[in-house]
Parts: C-alpha cells; structure tokens; sequence
C-alpha cells in the first residue's frame, strides 16, 4: 500500500503538516533545516511518493502539460514525443499524450487532457486552419497553448518550419540532377484551402518557374508506409514513357513505402526513379540507400515550443506572441 503522509511524519517525529511543506519545498513555513533533512530522510526510507492529484488540487498546478500529436505511425511523432518528455522532465514537468489520429485531415482527440486529467498548459500539434478548441473545448479559453507544427495567421504562440523552403530545396535537388518528370506523392489534393500545404507550395513554385507541372499522385489522407507502398507500385505499373523519373513525398513514411513499392516492382532507385521524402527520421537512413529527405528537427521544435510555454506558465502574459519559424535542412543520400 501506499505510504502517507502521516506514516512519514510519524517516522520523523514531526506533523503532517511540517511533511508537507518540507516535501512541497514551502520556504515560506520557514522549517529548520535539520527538520527538513529528517523528514527527507524518513520520506526516503519508506518509499514515500507524493498523490500528484492530491498536490494538485491544493497547489492548483500539476507541473504537467499536455501534447496533442495526430497518431503515432509517423516515426517523426515518436522521436517528437521522446523529444518532448526528455526535455519537459528538464524543465521539471511531466507530459500528458493524445495521439488520437487523424480524421480526413482533422486532428480528433480522444478527450484525455480536456477532461481526465488537468494540466497547466498544452503543445497542440494542429493544422493552420485548426484551433485548440476543437480538441480542448471551453479549456482552451484559459489554458497556456503553443502550437507545433504550422505557420499561422492568428495571434496565437507557435513554433514550426519553413516548409516551403523546405519544398522549394527538394525541387531546386532534383531539377539540379536532371530529372523532368517530376511527380509528389501527398495525402491531399492540390487547391484545396484547407490543405494547400507549405510543402507542396513550394515544390510546385520551383517547378513551375521551371516551365514544370509535378503529376499529383494522391494517398487519399493516408501518410503511411503501407500508402506510399501503394504509390509506389502505382509508378512502377505506368509505361516508361510516361512513369515521373523523381518523386517527392509527403514525408518519409510515404516516400520509404514508395522505395519499396518501385524495387519490389524491379525498378531501380534512383537510376529509374529517384525518391525525396520530409522530415529526416531515422529510419529513412536505414534502406538499401540511404533515402534524400528534407530534415525537420523535432528536438529544436521542441525546445523552442518548450521555452514559449514556460513563460507563459511562468506568469508572462503580457508579451506579444511569440511565433518562430525554424528553418529546414537537405540531406542528400544514394536515392536521388
């Protein structure tokens, strides 16, 4: 069974409530010092861990923020969430996880942190057209919120990536090797509002000023490995006349599932068709040839997102918003 609070005084010959100020670091109950070191000492050899829930509801403050992520079948989410934690228990916080997935593009939480456990403030992994009130509802009226991951228009905080930049780097690679028929590989359709992605954007500038239209070929909201398999053997089943000799991916779930599909059809990568994905993951580097991909660092999104916060729950809410926009990286590999 759990030990108390009481069981610790007992032990340390001092009140309940000396333990609890000694254990919630209350300098102001101005406790001498070897009393502090007792009760420590005592909380140490019975094993004693604080009820969080109860410390809560007393501080009114869990030193727990939330993280909103769409799914965990993206690799780029898992190093984002290990990132995440490892840097919160840093900064003395613990992290609550939604990975509902997606749904036609829309992030769908499962309730967690709106209503199963209270937490200070919340990263919000939300598209530009998304608000935090479609996951958090009324909550998100007073909690601290960053959001990670798009460039937006509104007065919120947020943190993300160039990714048009990003887009445009992958097209200025690949036309600057001689491919011409180029294709991207996206879960959505181009012109969409909603969806007309940073990415995609810039790619298509690029191409375009080239005198280029890239082939659209769509995954249907799926951003999986299995989608870009798909895709993959989709390319390989079109005649050689016809077939894209580059295709730029989504992200590298897509364009490793678009690897596999081309060379389990007999093709050659990139001899017969070069492959460039997004976001840098580390199982990107682990095919036959390493795969050319447009790296995101989600440890620097992180910290960055992570600092915004702190702030905030430290008081600051006076300040402007605070919006960053972390550039993009090209690491060219063996498959283009």
């Amino acid at each position: 069974m759990a030990v108390s609070i009481r069981e610790v005084a007992a032990k340390a010959g001092v009140s309940p409530g000396t333990v609890s100020h000694v254990l919630n670091g209350n300098e102001a109950a101005r406790i001498a010092l070897t009393t502090q070191e007792r009760v420590r000492q005592a909380a140490r050899d019975l094993g004693y861990r604080p009820n969080r829930i109860a410390r809560s509801l007393g501080r009114r403050k869990t030193d727990t923020i939330g993280l909103l992520i769409s799914g965990l079948k993206n690799p780029f989410f898992v190093e984002l969430l290990e990132t995440a934690e490892s840097l919160a228990v840093e900064a003395g916080y613990e992290v609550l996880l939604d990975s509902a997935p997606s749904v036609h593009g829309t992030f769908k939480s499962h309730g967690k942190i709106s209503s199963s456990w209270p937490v200070d403030g919340a990263l919000v992994w939300a598209a530009a057209f998304q608000d935090a009130h479609d996951f958090l509802g009324s909550q998100a009226d007073t909690l601290p919120i960053v959001y990670i991951g798009s460039v937006r228009a509104d007065n919120s905080d947020w943190a993300s990536f160039n990714y048009t930049q990003g887009g445009r780097s992958a097209a200025e690679h690949l036309l600057s090797r001689g491919y011409r028929r180029l294709a991207y590989v996206s879960p959505y359709a181009f012109g969409e509002d909603r969806h007309e992605e940073p990415r995609s954007v810039g790619f298509k500038t690029v191409c375009a000023a080239a005198g280029l239209t890239p082939r659209l070929l769509l995954t249907h909201e799926q951003e999986t490995r299995a989608a870009g398999l798909r895709a993959g053997t989709e390319i390989a089943m079109m005649p050689a006349s016809e077939r894209p000799d580059a295709v730029f991916c989504h992200n590298d779930p897509l364009a490793i599932g678009v690897y596999c599909g081309l060379r389990r059809a007999g093709l050659r990568v990139p001899e017969d068709v070069a492959v460039v994905g997004f976001d840098g993951v580390e199982d990107s580097q682990y095919l036959e040839i390493p795969l050319t991909t447009v790296r995101t660092s989600g440890e620097v999104l992180c910290r960055h997102a992570l600092q915004i916060l702190s702030r905030r729950l430290a008081g600051d809410t006076s300040s402007p918003p605070q919006q960053i926009v972390l550039p993009t990286e090209l690491l060219v590999g063996q498959s283009t």
